[in-house]
């Protein structure tokens, strides 16, 4: 079997889930993760015949790939803010919308020049919002929470394999006397759960299939439970001149930003696909 040979079997056997663009970009990364080739070099190399050893390996991820579980899941890791994350199934895949959020706070950090800012993290999972946000403004000193253990053990080795101090703590946001237990914070930033159950119907089988529902959904009659949650805290925990970044269901902006209306200036802001995706506020 050549390279050639193997992404046309990738990409034959995915078609039914993907798009011919994400096919080529998953069959690729699976290449470059068994053989070593990037996408240029498997292009120079593509009659090279692969090794026994190799193609054993390679079979059964193709079949994995036609269940529709996630290529960042089987290779383990999922880039983020061009650094490499290990993903697994107790942490969510990395999004580009979220690293709009983390590029929104980093300049925003950058333009007023903080020095020892105070930064909580809310929903830890692989750990990439507070990792890439300590990688690239070093003055930030953050806190990161999550109520997933397992998740937390992904973040702390993340942290360590990109050299960066997070205080992480396991801890249920929703329950009020734990999180007032938390100090006080110039930023916080968060993308917590905001789907509801009733738009699972429209979501790809690899997202419900494989990411962890606890750090997707919300119940249908109470769509934010967290944002309310994280307005509550602010109210004691945020300083007189801090900022909330978030990331939101697109369909609740209005009703996000509403919670914030009375003692906050907010801005909702659309992604580069058009969608309302995230929320800035500011105390006045």
């Amino acid at each position: 079997m050549t390279i050639r040979d193997a992404k046309q079997a990738i990409m034959e056997a995915i078609e039914p889930i993907y798009d011919n663009r994400e096919s080529v970009n998953i069959a690729t990364l699976l290449l470059e993760e068994l053989t070593g080739f990037s996408k240029m070099n498997q292009f120079l190399q593509k009659q090279s015949i692969l090794s026994e050893e190799i193609v054993s390996r390679l079979l059964p991820l193709i079949n994995r790939l036609s269940k529709g579980e996630p290529i960042q899941y089987i290779i383990g890791k999922a880039w983020f803010m061009e650094l490499a994350f290990e993903v697994n199934s107790h942490t969510l895949i990395p999004r580009p919308e979220t690293e709009e959020l983390v590029n929104t706070l980093i300049q925003f950090l950058k333009s007023k020049e903080y020095k020892n800012v105070q930064i909580l993290e809310i929903g830890a999972g692989s750990g990439c919002i507070p990792i890439a946000v300590a990688k690239y403004y070093p003055n930030a000193t953050i806190t990161s929470i999550d109520i997933s253990e397992n998740a937390l053990v992904v973040a702390r080795k993340n942290a360590a394999q990109i050299g960066v101090n997070i205080h992480w703590k396991r801890l249920n946001f929703l329950n009020k006397e734990a999180r007032n237990q938390l100090g006080l914070f110039d930023i916080i930033i968060s993308n917590p759960p905001y789907i509801r159950k009733t738009e699972a119907a429209n979501m790809h089988t690899n997202v419900l299939a494989f990411e962890p529902h606890t750090a997707l959904f919300v119940e249908d009659n109470d769509p934010l439970i967290f944002y309310k949650a994280i307005h509550d805290f602010c109210e004691t925990h945020l300083t007189k001149s801090g900022a909330v970044f978030l990331e939101i269901n697109e369909s609740l902006g209005k009703e996000t930003a509403a919670l914030f209306s009375n003692n906050y200036t907010v801005e909702i802001k659309k992604d580069m696909q058009n969608k309302e995706r995230m929320i800035i506020a500011h105390q006045f």
